[in-house]
């Protein structure tokens, strides 16, 4: 299975957002990627949410791409409109070679801090998930998490124990927790879960809304094993999958997971 992972500097201009997007999907498509993966808030990133509907044609547009071109696409997450509210699920959409949404996952665990200098309550407009982000992609299990999620290793530990062999966590992660935070969990989260672990980040911004970048895959032993620090691209990584399944047979720590 070959992935690619691709970092933006999305801002508050849908339309350029769309246009980046699609110059790295397509070098993505050229390196022949299996699974192309967009970050969290790739289609929109300003004052407000830029949400759409779930019908919405920039929607349409991407599951045309990804028939024309024969690709899966875990569309980043993005903000979708609930209907009959002015609240939005943080979405990520996973769309097959047929250009056909074959899962939705919403974010379940809402970002918030309340500090003096810093308040942000995502849930106050957000209405979060309920089920576990697993779909099953090129016969492989595969788990989706965003952002803040990565905070919870119970949620991934669900996953895996659900038979997920690879994650995706599409993100928008700041830069001043990123620095302590970002790489040690990601690795950690492959670790302990026996997962490769692609997680897909945002980069630029200013001040309190600076992303740390350094979009990242990691092997199941903690190993990065490919990244892109600060600037706007791509990676491509081609996943092991039966390696894998042969080192959770050599080292099973999932089969002695108890609940206490």
């Amino acid at each position: 299975m070959r992935v690619s992972l691709i970092q933006m500097d999305s801002k508050d201009d849908k339309q350029k957002n769309i246009d980046t997007a699609i110059r790295l999907m397509n070098e993505a498509v050229e390196q022949k990627a299996d699974i192309i993966c967009l970050s969290e808030k790739f289609l929109y990133s300003g004052k407000d949410r830029g949400a759409e509907p779930i019908d919405s044609e920039i929607i349409y547009n991407f599951k045309q791409y990804a028939k024309k071109n024969h690709v899966n696409i875990i569309l980043g997450s993005l903000a979708i409109k609930v209907e009959g509210t002015d609240k939005i699920t943080n979405t990520a959409l996973v769309i097959n070679r047929d250009g056909d949404i074959i899962h939705r996952y919403d974010k379940i665990y809402m970002y918030t801090v309340d500090r003096e200098e810093l308040k942000i309550d995502e849930g106050s407009y957000t209405v979060k998930g309920k089920d576990l982000g697993i779909v099953e992609i090129e016969g492989v299990k595969v788990g989706i998490g965003i952002c803040f999620d990565l905070r919870y290793p119970e949620y991934f530990k669900a996953l895996a124990q659900n038979g997920v062999e690879v994650v995706f966590l599409p993100s928008s992660f700041r830069k001043a927790t990123g620095k302590i935070a970002w790489e040690i969990l990601t690795r950690a989260r492959a670790i302990e879960n026996q997962v490769y672990f692609c997680a897909c980040n945002q980069t630029g911004g200013i001040a309190e809304k600076e992303r740390c970048g350094n979009t990242q895959i990691v092997s199941y032993d903690g190993t990065v094993m490919t990244n892109i620090e600060k600037e706007e691209g791509i990676i491509v990584q081609d996943l092991d999958i039966e390696k894998l399944r042969r080192f959770r047979k050599e080292f099973p720590i999932l089969k002695q997971i108890e609940k206490f």
